[in-house]
């Protein structure tokens, strides 16, 4: 693997902000393809740098919450980062900003548009952050003999490299986003993202190898969260489908 590019640059980091660069320009094609105003994409652009630096910050928080449950009074600070302290710190203060700044002024417009391409943003960016971590050697899986094992550094053991799949998940799950997205009348983008990942999330940790930390008994922290998010996948599209009825309803 290539933790450091060149000797001198953090890959992971790299990967990292590749991620963030290709959100944000994605953003822009997008906005400027359905034809939102300007002031919106601003708006959401600083939502979103904002939500990303606490996002971050979460990730990291939420880590350390967890090695702090795991390992007590052996507990030492890291700078590691779990993706659900970061999609759940991001998700919270972007809805919190829109909730309190720009509801009222954006609020159809963003409910159309914008709400509509962020499942692929955040897909897109987490493939990327995947395969930084393949490349730092992090996140792998369990040892196998299987033909698609990968001994990275430091290990005498070939493991299922479930960062690169992962990595491939995201992608092809980002593109068929960003699809749905150009679909201006589907509504069910946010549905198709938290139960398509939170199945896959759940089902690949039983591949992972790394261990980190349990709070709950008999699965991982991360399948906890994955249950958390097919939960709501499932009930914002039963809400998505009642209101549309509705909406008929009242029409007709």
């Amino acid at each position: 693997m290539y933790p450091m590019i060149f000797g001198i640059i953090d890959s992971y980091v790299v990967m990292v902000l590749l991620g963030l660069v290709s959100i944000f320009f994605l953003f822009e094609v997008y906005m400027k393809h359905v034809g939102a105003p300007k002031q919106l994409m601003y708006s959401c652009e600083l939502n979103a740098c904002v939500s990303v630096i606490v996002g971050l910050i979460s990730a990291i928080l939420v880590q350390n919450v967890y090695d702090f449950i795991e390992k007590g009074d052996a507990y030492k600070w890291t700078w590691a980062m779990t993706f659900y302290g970061g999609l759940i710190g991001g998700a919270l203060t972007f809805l919190l900003i829109y909730f309190f700044h720009e509801r009222k002024k954006y609020g159809p417009f963003m409910r159309k548009y914008a709400f509509r391409i962020a499942p692929a943003m955040i897909a897109l960016a987490h493939a990327f952050g995947r395969v930084g971590c393949f490349l730092s050697g992090c996140c792998y899986g369990k040892p196998t003999d299987s033909w698609m094992g990968v001994t990275f550094p430091g290990m005498s053991e070939k493991v299922y490299p479930t960062n690169l799949m992962e990595a491939i998940f995201l992608f092809i799950l980002a593109g068929e986003l960003i699809f749905l997205a150009l679909k201006i009348d589907f509504e069910y983008n946010f549905v198709d993202y938290l139960i398509s990942y939170g199945i896959f999330r759940f089902l690949i940790e039983y591949l992972r190898g790394d261990h980190r930390g349990s709070f709950v008994p008999g699965i991982s922290p991360s399948q906890f969260w994955s249950l958390g998010l097919i939960a709501i996948g499932i009930g914002m599209g039963i809400y998505i489908y009642i209101t549309n009825k509705k909406a008929e309803a009242t029409a007709s």
